[in-house]
């Protein structure tokens, strides 16, 4: 398979700059509104030129050569902004605005670790990410500079940076540890293979120029994060092909849109993690999915997250009547540290699985399972993760001794090819130790990239069992389990230190995390035990937007750890899923209504036409009270807890709901009003309490029209009448 009619690249300013030769008005980028309409779009042209005055911009502020942050929402400011840094000869360090405290912090400890020059953002959500960066208690001393303010510059003279392969083209954050952030360094050299391998492994057959003439593709996944940055956004232009992109905010509001997307531009390629397709199972009515086509599907990748067959298996089931062809899934591994793209399902093939013995795989060994089990518990299906990329080298190395395993058994997944990273910015050693190791006894002298992640082999295909350290996975972020425990532990010294398990558990297709904690003797009654399990959630989930299913309070010295004090996490696990456990005290947020609510409810009266008493009424009703009160009471529905509990002078995360709970609530508030909120308009007003003032005068300047209107007409009939 060759690739000689494709264009070369020496780097990614190289690369925009041909394109925009090759193919200039062609629209590269559109970008749709929370409502599914075309918010913008860019030609390569276009993005080439904008680029060139935001370069001009940076290096007459004297920026050349220095990290900076780039903080925006989702759309084509961002991807301006960030060839803009290339074309400058800066490093872009991609990362999210900050929504609550967690996030502060996060970035924080990124702009000391990367020693960022600056912060680049938008006039826009320029206001508010100074008022962030002024505040002392954050110390973030950066200038934030609004890189749209830049298009006036005459750029017709501009000679672009010129960097060589090796050269660092952007540092990508993993999103794990907040503690111990963690820079990626990807060179130009590293992502023009790595753009490679995903042609290949996306599109049949040897003519790739030809076939991505006229490639569509639709992408929601955020673009500060490996998969939506290097999918959506940077591999497009190497492809010369064109993206259709929304927030990941739109998706979760309205994941109808993502397929409708892909029906309306006869897209090609799209994908997400397990938790999109089931999403889109849930919350997609029948009604609206008879608007769909999306038989032009090829690649409907899945990937970032272990492959669950149920995800794939209830998609195809759902939407096979529109089109859906089960053969376009293509499971696919990767990481930050790889680029991205490690291994993927040949096209058009679909998911493979295998039906693995489940005792041998507790063992650390693969042995199939036989085609009529008398045991089928004793069985679990393994998703594939295809075969390996172009030049790519996959060893499963046992991550205690670093010798090579027996075939069969399961180890670490040591890579090596020309897209592994350089590095971790400015920490030598423990890149060494992670981006320059070998295997015990291999002569060859080649060096490899350990994954943190256990797989193995079969038939020439990789196949992916677990996280070495225990990450937990939700919504499409990995979390750490020593960083949630430390979380809890820290929000209440009657949580014991150094006594608790995070893990996760599979309930509905969704990974769900729980939490066993051991609690001090100090703790008293029944009702203390639920206030200080909400103090516990309401931590976990302001640090890491994550609602535990359930948080387990046991007694001292009960926690299972081995005989040299370690947690041993994946038999609590095991107590868990068994009911092998005494608990002092169980919560588990959502699985009852609030008494509070029901109440309230209860006690509306109701007039004989069916509608509220008159005498009930006010001339305008108080909505910060009604706002406020409903706000309050939902979510102490989801947390089972007395509404008076709830706060909600505080951030969506610090409330303590999930991601996918915040946007219920949105909705909710966008009933109310009766328009669509965008995302920006939400970052603009730092806690619940305050957006619901901002909705309130809204409603109430609605209803003082209104009223006006109706006492207008009544005039007129006045009149006439007279």
């Amino acid at each position: 398979m060759v690739m000689d009619s494709f264009p070369r690249f020496k780097n990614l300013v190289d690369m925009a700059a041909q394109r925009a030769q090759q193919k200039s008005q062609q629209v590269v980028s559109t970008f749709l509104t929370d409502n599914g309409q075309v918010d913008g779009e860019i030609s390569f042209s276009g993005l080439d030129q904008a680029a060139k005055k935001i370069a001009m911009g940076l290096q007459q502020k004297g920026l050349k050569g220095r990290n900076l942050l780039l903080l925006y929402t989702p759309g084509l400011d961002y991807i301006r902004a960030f060839f803009g840094c290339l074309y400058a000869g800066c490093v872009p360090v991609p990362a999210y605005p900050p929504v609550g405290s967690k996030d502060l912090v996060r970035l924080q400890k990124i702009a000391v670790d990367c020693q960022a020059g600056a912060i680049l953002s938008s006039s826009i959500l320029g206001p508010v990410i100074e008022s962030w960066v002024s505040n002392v208690s954050n110390g973030l001393d950066l200038t934030c500079i609004a890189t749209d303010t830049f298009d006036a510059f005459d750029s017709s003279g501009f000679v672009p940076y010129d960097p060589e392969p090796d050269e660092v083209a952007f540092l990508q954050y993993t999103s794990g540890s907040t503690g111990h952030p963690k820079g990626v360094m990807v060179s130009h050299g590293n992502l023009l293979a790595n753009f490679e391998q995903i042609v290949r492994g996306f599109v049949c057959g040897d003519d790739f120029e030809t076939s991505f003439k006229d490639f569509n593709i639709v992408i929601w996944l955020p673009p500060f994060h490996d998969m939506g940055l290097i999918g959506g956004v940077l591999t497009p232009i190497y492809a010369g092909a064109h993206v259709t992109l929304m927030s990941p905010l739109t998706f979760l509001k309205r994941p109808y849109l993502w397929l409708k997307a892909i029906s309306d531009t006869k897209a090609q390629v799209t994908g997400g993690p397990n938790f999109a397709y089931q999403y889109c199972v849930r919350k997609i009515s029948q009604e609206q999915s008879e608007s769909l086509d999306l038989s032009s599907l090829e690649v409907a990748f899945n990937g970032a997250e272990p492959i669950q067959v149920e995800a794939l298996r209830g998609f195809a089931d759902r939407f096979s009547e529109n089109g859906f062809d089960k053969k376009a899934f293509l499971p696919c591994y990767g990481l930050a540290e790889a680029t991205l793209f490690v291994a993927g399902s040949p096209p058009m093939r679909g998911a493979r699985v295998l039906k693995a013995r489940l005792d041998k795989l507790e063992q650390g060994k693969f042995s199939q399972a036989p085609a009529n089990d008398p045991n089928p518990r004793n069985e679990t299906g393994l998703v594939s993760s295809g075969v390996l990329a172009k030049d790519t080298c996959v060893r499963i190395v046992n991550h205690q001794t670093a010798q090579a395993c027996a075939d069969g058994e399961i180890g670490e997944i040591w890579i090596n090819s020309p897209s592994v990273a350089q590095g971790y910015w400015d920490k030598p050693n423990f890149s060494k130790s992670v981006f320059g190791v070998t295997i015990r006894g291999d002569d060859s002298g080649m060096t490899f990239m350990r994954s943190g992640d256990l797989g193995f082999l079969w038939q020439d295909e990789l196949y992916v069992t677990g996280r070495i350290k225990e990450m937990i996975i939700a919504s499409g972020r990995n979390h750490y389990p020593q960083d949630i425990e430390q979380s809890l532990q820290e929000a209440n010294p009657t949580f014991r230190q150094g006594c608790g398990a995070a893990f996760s558990v599979v309930e509905d297709g969704k990974e769900q995390l729980v939490i066993m904690q051991e609690v001090s003797r100090a703790a008293g009654n029944q009702a203390d035990y639920q206030k200080l399990a909400l103090v516990g959630v309401q931590a976990v989930a302001a640090r890491h937007g994550l609602t535990p299913k359930a948080l387990v309070l046991i007694p001292q010295s009960s926690l299972p750890k081995t005989s040299s004090g370690k947690i041993q996490r994946a038999e609590a696990k095991q107590m868990f899923v068994a009911g092998n456990f005494a608990p002092v005290f169980l919560y588990e947020p959502g699985t009852a209504r609030s008494n509070a609510s029901v109440a309230r409810e209860s006690t509306q009266e109701v007039s004989p036409q069916g509608g509220r008493d008159a005498t009930d009424s006010a001339e305008f009703t108080d909505w910060r009270s009604d706002l406020y009160a409903e706000m309050q009471s939902w979510v102490a529905d989801k947390l089972d807890v007395e509404p008076h509990h709830i706060d909600l002078d505080v951030t969506f995360s610090e409330l303590g709901v999930d991601s996918v709970e915040a946007v219920d609530l949105v909705d909710r508030l966008q009933d109310r009003i009766e328009r669509t909120i965008p995302a920006i308009e939400m970052l603009r007003y730092p806690t619940v309490k305050a957006l619901i003032l901002h909705f309130a005068d809204e409603l109430e300047q609605q209803q003082r029209v209104k009223q006006q209107s109706e006492e207008q007409q009544e005039e007129d009939v006045a009149k006439l009448i007279i």
